[in-house]
């Protein structure tokens, strides 16, 4: 029996991944993650089921939700609890905290020798305020966020003072890297057990890339270098799986981001194997 942890059980990748493991002969449960109720005497379970943990084989997180801090990292101690109890999640609790602190995962990228775009992190306006102007031109990300929401673009001042005033006062953490041109386009690449199993490029007719924003999509074939990038991005940051997102700029190219729960609707579009198939056959 497997189970798959998520926000929001009726999400496409949670059917897609759902049919795939029936299609192996599994039995699978979906849940809300916000379902599991902890306890110390016990291995954490699922409300108003007779079962725990022992009765699945792994446990695919696809899903967590945002809240409040106390929630977000109790349900990552939930998910550690379970893996120091002997289950397998996919992917690790250690692999989505680092992949879901964008300044984190990208400190270990470029440790790891992987190029990634000009980055200062800071919790005071001034240190802020100090490296746009260093840079001129810069987005301001969510630290912890996805699908393009709440990213600015900052190319003058008055909007920079605006803010990261604005911020400040909601004691945000500033999370700033330098704007590279990149032709409203990049490559995501879909990487599973050390294989690259799919990959598109991503056009809008914004900077942003995002698919849910609107970015359209098309098959591409990476080269070597992207290649080498996004094996690499998954295997520093210990995901089982993962989505790398690859910009090209004057001629070199980034690793921007890597996602521990991966999105593949878009990408299976341009697509002809079964993605979710391939997941299986590889993870499960």
């Amino acid at each position: 029996m497997y189970c798959i942890l998520t926000q929001n059980p009726l999400d496409w990748n949670n059917a897609q991944l759902g049919n795939a493991l029936e299609k192996k002969g599994k039995e699978v449960l979906i849940f809300r993650i916000t379902d599991l109720v902890a306890s110390n005497a016990d291995k954490p379970y699922i409300r108003n089921l007779t079962y725990g943990f022992d009765s699945f084989e792994k446990v695919f997180v696809r899903g967590i939700p945002g809240g409040s801090l106390e929630q977000i990292i109790f349900r990552m101690d939930m998910l550690h609890r379970l893996e120091n109890l002997g289950v397998e999640c996919i992917n690790s609790a250690s692999a989505i905290e680092k992949c879901t602190d964008k300044y984190y995962a990208s400190s270990l990228l470029e440790d790891a020798g992987l190029r990634v775009p000009k980055t200062v992190c800071c919790e005071t306006y001034e240190d802020a305020f100090a490296a746009f102007l260093k840079m001129r031109d810069v987005v301001v990300k969510p630290l912890f966020g996805s699908q393009g929401m709440g990213i600015v673009r900052i190319n003058d001042e008055d909007s920079a003072y605006r803010i990261f005033r604005s911020l400040e006062l909601h004691r945000y953490v500033f999370y700033i890297q330098e704007y590279l041109e990149h032709n409203n386009e990049d490559i995501r690449i879909l990487v599973c057990r050390d294989e690259i199993i799919s990959s598109m490029k991503r056009k809008s007719d914004s900077w942003k890339t995002n698919v849910s924003r609107g970015a359209r999509v098309e098959k591409v074939t990476p080269d070597e270098e992207m290649r080498e990038m996004a094996l690499k991005a998954s295997k520093t940051l210990g995901c089982h799986y993962c989505g790398v997102d690859i910009l090209e700029s004057s001629g070199e190219k980034f690793v921007l981001e890597v996602n521990a729960i991966p999105a593949w609707q878009g990408l299976q579009s341009v697509t002809d194997s079964d993605i979710a198939s391939r997941i299986v056959e590889l993870l499960g």
